[in-house]
């Protein structure tokens, strides 16, 4: 009696288990899942919210500011500018050398947003609203000047923040931001 029992036990398991297969799934099917998950969890698909974690990363790593108060050069204003004969727009400083020393060459990192407070392309592929530029003109001590950097964007609204990240003076030496990250 306990083989026939199960016996039709071991029946009974193998149908039901048999006419619950599924179809395996396609890769759509599987990405479709997994993005329905993270749109309820966090209201946008996988790959947008990587991207968001990411920008937000970087975005932190290049705003390390730390030692700006010790710069050589303030940047007295920033802002972005339209090209004369294009729709293009170009981003403008002015700067004053608050130093001693007459300045041979600046580097500068910026942030700027666009229309919608994201971050604009300002001419850095690797990190979204971020952009650089140098110049080499003499700034002696105590002096403003006024600089416009092509950075051919189409979209970009405002400069939240510009920041000097090295300077070279005449005599050969310079100031580095400490921990500061050149963009370019």
């Amino acid at each position: 009696m306990k083989k026939i029992l199960s016996g039709i036990t071991a029946c009974l398991l193998l149908t039901i288990t048999s006419c619950e297969q599924t179809k395996p799934k396609s890769e759509l099917q599987k990405k479709m899942e997994l993005d329905s998950f993270s749109r309820a969890k966090y209201g946008e698909s996988s790959d947008e919210h990587v991207k968001k974690m990411v920008n937000s990363s970087i975005k932190k790593a290049l705003f390390d500011t730390v030692g700006l108060y010790k710069a050589p050069v303030k940047v007295l204003s920033a802002r972005i500018v339209k090209q004369e004969y294009s729709t293009f727009r170009n981003v403008y400083l002015k700067y004053r050398n608050v130093s001693k020393k007459t300045i041979a060459a600046i580097k500068f990192n910026w942030y700027g947003v666009n229309a919608f407070n994201e971050p604009a392309d300002l001419g850095n592929s690797f990190a979204a609203g971020f952009g650089a530029g140098f110049t080499d003109d003499v700034l002696k001590p105590g002096r403003s000047e006024g600089s416009t950097w092509d950075v051919l964007s189409r979209d970009a609204k405002k400069i939240e923040l510009a920041w000097p990240i090295e300077v070279s003076f005449s005599d050969g030496s310079s100031w580095k931001l400490k921990y500061s990250q050149s963009i370019k």
